[in-house]
């Protein structure tokens, strides 16, 4: 299968151009999804870059067609709607140390953790003794999120300070 370019449209209005379009499905809703991947460099072990490829499904309002492309070869499918996740973060407090919140599946998290939807996640994470787990997405999607706007580091490992 030779996936079709297409053009990925940010949450911003940047877009990145012939991404690479592999599969477009509609799911049991109506809904039409489309998977597609992303070319990226990425750090190389002991230096240098590599090219590595994102894939994700994403809505058909976030591409947009590049004229002359005929998409007709991209395969179609049928696929079950996902179903709706109440939460994505679980808190997890350990006997000892900080609590430590997870992304929803992350193998670190335990079976006593108290799963939270995004804006209680962040609450908990902008209190003391709260923790982003760094083995799942959870330093990488909140941290961001929780720091927005701030001036200096946005971690407080960052500031150099012990």
């Amino acid at each position: 299968m030779t996936p079709a370019p297409i053009t990925l449209v940010l949450p911003d209005g940047q877009t990145i151009e012939r991404v690479r379009l592999y599969e477009r499905a509609q799911l049991d809703d109506g809904a039409w999804v489309y998977r597609i991947g992303v070319p990226l460099w990425q750090t190389a072990f002991g230096g240098g870059v590599e090219p590595v490829e994102y894939s994700t499904w994403v809505t058909a309002g976030q591409l947009r067609p590049i004229p002359g492309v005929d998409l007709s070869a991209v395969p179609t499918t049928r696929r079950p709607s996902p179903a709706p996740t109440a939460w994505a973060w679980i808190l997890d407090r350990p006997a000892r140390g900080p609590a430590v919140l997870h992304s929803e599946g992350c193998r670190h998290a335990s079976e006593r953790g108290r799963p939270l939807r995004t804006e209680a996640a962040l609450d908990a994470l902008a209190g003391p003794g709260t923790v982003a787990c760094t083995d799942c997405d959870a330093n990488d999607v909140l941290v961001p999120i929780l720091h927005h706007g701030q001036s200096g580091p946005s971690h407080p490992l960052d500031s150099g300070q012990d």
